[in-house]
């Protein structure tokens, strides 16, 4: 940005200048950040070849003089680009800076070793957004428009528009540029269950749904799981986060978009009244709306070929299921897709892989606990499916656990338990999140040829 060039110049040439100087500017930058650390990371760095993960870090190993001709080397963006993408990366920018304070505030709150990691990774978490803007502003438009105006889920109406989302690009460019792998942590859903990455993804989607309403369901569903998380007082943390928003819109005039703050200038209304724990929220209490995805047969079938490939073969679990959950999001035509792998303990199903929840990390921590009988221990009992409808939910819903029934919020679903070498060890779970998209028979006997095909060519395969 123009901004950075301006303010790297106004510290002049003289040696006894802080890093902390430095490293306060490149932040606000986070373009330069990703050039920065992707630098770095390509280049050798010391005999252990530990990666750089800070944007001090790089500073520290570039040497101030370097970082003081880097900037006159980049295209300058206010410059180059046309005004979309303009708007739109700088928008991103204001965004990724935001959501980056929160989550560096949040990791000091839980004496995390090395905050400035965590500031760095919640930037580069936007990388995907950054490039899209830069390559195809008018897809990005897309998106926008079907998120603001018809208030259609981010996460599905990115995958809607381009076939992938903002998540999975991100992690790809984070891989091929050796980015931190703090970064990529970050944008795996299933990586919710450890801190770094989950107080990272909570940031993220705090900030985005400030954008739109920061006294809606979305910001104060985050809020709730921060403060428990955090174990804090829900109204300290709502002031904190809300101050600290404050405090970044003072801090954004540098990139020229509408800060999240603004949406904080209204009251709040009467919070509503929770669902009883033995119903499952209606679709109606949710802000988003879901979109029905087409089922791609030509992608189901190329990956169900895959899998059958598979069988007999020693082919790493990892891969096994993350072809399988393409397959049932993809293929299927499924919004949300998890494969949870029974624990060491066989005490709870926890998430392996997911599909369908980028702008969920609340439910990316899928978990369900099976010390206590319920319907997923039955499951597991043998390899057998259940698609919970309107026909056997008065039969089955009751075993579903509370907890389970509130992080699901939809009771229509389909799961199926897996078993290798005659022992469980895991379960398929799916659904389409939204009652405007109807499960069917069709799905559910391709939900469990897939679960079916994915056992056979787990037999063999590498643990």
């Amino acid at each position: 940005m123009q901004a950075t060039i301006t303010q790297l110049s106004r510290l002049g040439s003289r040696e006894d200048i802080p890093v902390a100087e430095y490293t306060a500017i490149v932040e606000r930058d986070p373009g330069l950040t990703v050039q920065l650390l992707r630098m770095c990371n390509s280049m050798g760095h010391g005999r252990l070849g530990s990666e750089i993960t800070t944007v001090q870090q790089a500073l520290m190993l570039l040497g101030t003089e370097r970082l003081r001709k880097l900037p006159r080397e980049l295209p300058v963006l206010e410059e180059t680009l046309d005004e979309l993408p303009r708007r739109q990366l700088l928008a991103t920018f204001s965004r990724a800076w935001h959501a980056a304070r929160q989550a560096t505030e949040w990791a000091r709150a839980r004496r995390d070793m090395v905050p400035d990691e965590v500031h760095a990774a919640t930037l580069l978490h936007f990388i995907g957004e950054m490039v899209l803007s830069l390559f195809s502003p008018g897809q990005v438009e897309e998106i926008y428009t079907l998120r603001n105006e018809e208030h259609v889920s981010s996460a599905e109406a990115q995958y809607v528009v381009l076939g992938f989302t903002f998540d999975e690009l991100s992690r790809k460019l984070a891989h091929n540029w050796k980015l931190p792998q703090l970064v990529i942590d970050a944008l795996q859903q299933e990586n919710a269950q450890f801190p770094r990455a989950y107080g990272i993804m909570l940031a993220v989607q705090l900030v985005r749904a400030g954008q739109y309403d920061w006294f809606g369901e979305k910001a104060q569903a985050i809020e709730m799981e921060a403060a428990e998380w955090l174990q804090q007082d829900l109204d300290r943390l709502v002031a904190e986060a809300h101050s600290l928003a404050a405090e970044v819109a003072r801090e954004s005039g540098i990139y020229g978009a509408i800060p999240a703050a603004v949406r904080l200038v209204r009251l709040p209304p009467v919070p509503p009244v929770p669902p009883a724990p033995t119903e499952a929220a209606s679709e109606e209490d949710t802000a988003d709306v879901g979109l029905c995805l087409t089922p791609q047969l030509d992608v189901l079938k190329e990956l169900f070929g895959q899998l059958g490939k598979a069988v007999g073969r020693n082919v790493a679990h990892e891969e096994l299921l993350a072809i399988a959950v393409r397959a049932m999001h993809d293929g299927i035509g499924l919004n949300r897709v998890v494969f949870a792998r029974l624990d060491e303990d066989a005490r709870a199903l926890v998430a392996a892989r997911v599909a369908g929840a980028e702008n969920d990390p609340i439910f990316s921590r899928f978990q369900i606990g099976i010390g206590i009988p319920n319907l997923f221990s039955r499951l597991l009992e043998r390899p057998q499916a259940i698609w919970m409808n309107d026909d056997n939910r008065r039969k089955y819903w009751s075993l579903v656990p509370a907890e389970v029934q509130k992080l699901l919020t939809t009771n229509s679903f389909f799961a199926m338990s897996v078993h290798v070498d005659g022992k469980p060890f895991g379960l398929f779970y799916a659904d389409r999140h939204t009652s405007a998209c109807q499960l069917d028979e069709t799905s559910y006997k391709y939900f469990k040829a897939i679960s079916s095909q994915t056992a056979r060519a787990l037999q063999r395969s590498d643990a």
